[in-house]
């Protein structure tokens, strides 16, 4: 029975395992050559503790990520805009989870056509941020329940003081503005910027304008500080990132969803897809 029940998981790419194992891949990496798995020419940007054996990981090393960091990464700054230390037409994939709301618009511009240069033909990237627009309806209908998973991410960032005081104490106003502009909220450590938003602030911009000019009101006002790298500093719509992914090279970007990679490897969520998927948006692009 137990051979059955995983036969038949295994056909709609799933595993079932026992508590706190991951099993290998089934079928996942099947159609791709061994030179491919053996050079690992798969990447994942911003990986932090991800670890697996055909998967390259990139990253930038940090105070903010040193507790994670803890397999061997290639370096390399997104902030610095410089060419990936990797040849072109090699990667069968690139992968980067909540990443790119850390850095800015022309740091991304530069990761994306820099993963367009090494993706072979047919490769497939795949990001993944918050969803800016679903962030901005849930504050903008007053839904505090949505910051719920806000709470486990407080318990567990606690001993890495990520945070002034407990969500539970925050002002929804708060909550929203940390999601995008970090430096400007009164939750976050940062105290960079001249000068933090109010509630009343923040209430007076929302109801003067749009999503889009809300968010870029308060990201321009955010400047990247090297020493609080796990700020977020920008936004991103599905609208948003298919614009840069198409200015990249990318002919057809589109909106995925959880877990619904065209790239087999990375429908496995055990690995992929794990960081907050109630407010996370999926984008992908075939070069």
């Amino acid at each position: 029975m137990k051979k059955m029940l995983r036969a038949l998981a295994n056909r709609c790419g799933l595993d079932i395992v026992r508590m706190g194992k991951i099993k290998k891949d089934y079928g996942f990496y099947d159609h791709f050559s061994h030179e491919s798995l053996r050079q690992k020419r798969f990447y994942n940007i911003g990986a932090g503790k991800f670890a697996h054996q055909y998967w390259t990981n990139v990253d930038y090393a940090n105070e903010s990520y040193r507790v994670v960091q803890k397999h061997p990464f290639l370096q390399y700054d997104l902030m610095a805009q410089c060419p990936l230390p990797i040849e072109s037409d090699v990667a069968e994939a690139v992968y980067s989870s909540h990443v790119i709301e850390h850095v800015t618009d022309d740091a991304v511009r530069n990761m994306l056509a820099e993963s367009c240069r090494i993706l072979k033909p047919g490769g497939v990237i795949r990001l993944t941020a918050p969803d800016a627009l679903l962030i901005f309806k849930a504050y903008q209908h007053g839904d505090r329940n949505f910051w719920d998973w806000f709470h486990l991410h407080f318990l567990h960032d606690a001993l890495n003081m990520r945070y002034k005081c407990p969500p539970e104490k925050a002002s929804i106003h708060q909550l929203f503005l940390h999601l995008f502009a970090t430096q400007l909220s009164e939750i976050g450590l940062d105290d960079s910027a001249p000068q933090k938003c109010s509630d009343a602030e923040i209430i007076e911009v929302m109801s003067a304008h749009p999503a889009v000019e809300t968010l870029d009101y308060f990201t321009r006002r955010c400047r990247f500080n090297p020493d609080h790298t796990r700020n977020h500093l920008n936004w991103w719509t599905c609208e948003k990132l298919i614009a840069f992914l198409k200015e990249a090279g990318f002919a057809d970007p589109y909106r995925s969803g959880w877990g619904q990679s065209l790239c087999p490897p990375m429908r496995n969520n055990a690995m992929f897809d794990n960081t907050v998927p109630i407010m996370s948006l999926y984008v992908e692009a075939v070069k």
